[in-house]
């Protein structure tokens, strides 16, 4: 008897372990804002359970990695849809920022780093240079290329363009209390750690 209440505790274990990751795989797959839901079923209005609680010691790292990324997701969407102004598309937004923040760079580096064709890249340039956002100057070690760098137009855009960008969420930020924007960058400090600590790369089972 003793054997037989064990092996249905194992099967009971298995389906729960089952139910958890297809879940989590759900969430991760949402198209649409459904995905902000990640009360892991709870009613919207239900109080959340005090930290240091039963739940602390249920979180599944892959359920908690598939909720991440499914807001990721929707951060994303809405970031694009937000208007940047001053005819800073999206892509001119990404390409600026690296070149802000990475500094210069060949057009075939900008290109493999924002993953288009260089005739893509090139026509970008050619139009973000014209707008007087960026500049061509003498590759410091090949005489016969360039590099592309941002200009002080081209920083001061990127800064407006950011602060447009972003300005809902600065507000929705700005509604919380004291304590849960301590939290919230609490949380953020830990995410940024995560990522910097992920190996991207396909491990050999995912091979």
């Amino acid at each position: 008897m003793g054997k037989k209440s064990k092996g249905k505790g194992k099967d009971k274990g298995a389906r729960k372990e089952r139910k958890r990751a297809l879940l989590a795989a759900a969430r991760a797959a949402a198209p649409q804002d459904a995905d902000l839901d990640i009360t892991n079923g709870a009613a919207p209005d239900s109080p959340a359970e005090p930290s240091g609680g039963p739940r602390d010691q249920r979180v599944d790292p892959a359920e908690l990695a598939a909720r991440l990324a499914s807001l990721s997701t929707v951060l994303q969407r809405h970031l694009a849809r937000a208007d940047v102004g001053d005819g800073l598309t999206r892509s001119r937004l990404s390409a600026l920022a690296l070149l802000v923040l990475g500094g210069p760079r060949t057009l075939g580096e900008l290109a493999a780093a924002e993953h288009v064709r260089p005739p893509t890249m090139t026509r970008m340039v050619q139009a973000m240079e014209s707008d007087g956002l960026v500049e061509r100057t003498p590759h410091p070690r090949d005489g016969r290329s360039v590099v592309i760098g941002a200009t002080a137009a081209g920083i001061e855009q990127l800064e407006s363009g950011r602060a447009r960008q972003i300005a809902p969420l600065a507000a929705a930020v700005s509604a919380l209390t004291a304590g849960e924007r301590a939290r919230l960058e609490e949380a953020s400090d830990l995410l940024g750690r995560v990522l910097r600590q992920t190996t991207w790369e396909p491990t050999t089972e995912d091979a």
